[in-house]
């Protein structure tokens, strides 16, 4: 989630370091925060904050250990104003050393060797107010060009998760003007995501309830009308709000983006948690794949990769690319591949169904539930029945070679 109105400075002992954490402040949930690196350690943090005041949080790297250590967290502490919070990165792997900077005081410590990610979480574990309610997983999707298919594929991931997590998804159409949300699911409404955006100022969580519809348990629509009544872009602000809010209601959030390169198509890429990028296998998609897997992936350090679907794998088998030249010219292999199926896909939109609706043992259905477990961020748990199995294996396995 994005870090709001933090000021961190580090003092760092090594250049090796203060790149990592240059990386880190880099993160694009940092990107509110005012955030500064420097050499020079605790002694160097000391010397500074004796004459300024110090920010929300100091980052402190020193190699000290035992009594040193303390004695010079000590030191750093009488020069702290109130309500300062200290992370140590350190190199001594002791569950004392730690215990002993808890107890004077410090937020956290972590040991070398450090990753952007590592210290990323540490800042967020400490900057985030634990009282402030959980917030949703946020889930874009967008089509490297019109056409591929990105609506379909947002809608079929976002009824899966809501099936193979049993929790709540809720789903922004965000064309406004040719969204197909509402027909997807059969649930067109006179209010949604239009109406949600006109009043931010207003935007609470019963009014938000009223412009959502509800086609299944654990599934909630903000559409687009579909009609040309209204401006089809978006005010960034007011994006910021009704997302900010509807993170509080769901733990899943699926965005369906449109295939505008805009100011504030671009703000809404950098909210998220995963991107989902739809392609097929001609050369201008192949193209706009790499170009929008590059760009997202250099603003994005520290996030999960850019996922790939490939789709209507085999519409065009005279002059389509190979998936593996796909994957070669883009640099990532795609994570789904879906053949192309008219007779599926056009009987499944025609009912307002998903494909798991029309056909739940399909292989497309079994793709998009693998899928929509990858990125809900949780692993599948274990299957109770896979244990007996290991098991049964490994004693055989024993047996045999006994009997050798």
């Amino acid at each position: 989630m994005t870090i709001f109105r933090t000021t961190i400075t580090a003092f760092l002992e090594s250049e090796e370091t203060k790149a990592i954490v240059d990386q880190a402040f880099a993160d694009r949930r940092l990107e509110k925060a005012i955030t500064d690196s420097h050499l020079g350690g605790a002694v160097g943090a000391v010397a500074h904050f004796s004459e300024s005041t110090t920010p929300n949080l100091i980052i402190i790297e020193t190699a000290l250990s035992g009594d040193d250590l303390l004695e010079s967290i000590g030191g750093l502490a009488e020069v702290c104003d109130e309500g300062t919070e200290v992370l140590v990165l350190g190199a001594v792997n002791d569950v004392a050393t730690y215990r002993s900077l808890t107890q004077e005081g410090v937020s956290d410590y972590l040991v070398s060797p450090f990753t952007p990610i590592q210290i990323y979480q540490a800042i967020e574990s400490v900057a985030i107010d634990p009282s402030e309610p959980p917030r949703g997983r946020v889930i874009a999707f967008i089509g490297a060009k019109g056409g591929t298919g990105s609506s379909t594929v947002a809608h079929n991931i976002a009824w899966s998760l809501a099936r193979i997590r049993d929790d709540d998804v809720v789903v922004l159409d965000l064309d406004l003007a040719f969204g197909t949300l509402g027909m997807a699911f059969n649930m067109e409404s006179e209010q949604g995501i239009v109406d949600a955006l006109a009043h931010p100022d207003r935007l609470d969580e019963v009014l938000l309830k009223r412009y959502m519809s509800m086609p299944e348990d654990h599934l909630m629509l903000l559409s687009a009308r579909g009609v040309l009544d209204s401006d089809a872009d978006i005010d960034i602000e007011s994006f910021d709000t009704l997302l900010n809010l509807v993170r509080t209601t769901a733990p899943f959030i699926v965005l369906d983006v449109p295939t505008h390169w805009t100011s504030w198509t671009q703000h809404v890429l950098k909210s998220c948690e995963e991107i989902v990028v739809t392609s097929m296998l001609d050369l201008a998609c192949l193209r706009d794949s790499k170009n929008l897997v590059d760009t997202l992936t250099a603003g994005r350090p520290n996030d999960a990769p850019i996922r790939l679907v490939v789709n209507h794998q085999g519409a065009f088998r005279k002059s389509e690319l190979s998936t593996k030249d796909f994957e070669h010219a883009v640099g990532s292999s795609p994570d789904l591949v879906i053949a192309h199926d008219p007779a599926l896909f056009g009987t499944a939109t025609n009912n307002g169904q998903m494909i798991g609706v029309e056909n739940p043992r399909h292989k497309v259905t079994e793709g998009f539930n693998a899928l929509a477990q990858t990125i809900s961020g949780i692993e599948p748990p274990r299957s109770k029945k896979q244990e007996p199995e290991k098991a049964a294996g490994a004693l055989s396995f024993l047996a045999k070679l006994r009997k050798g």
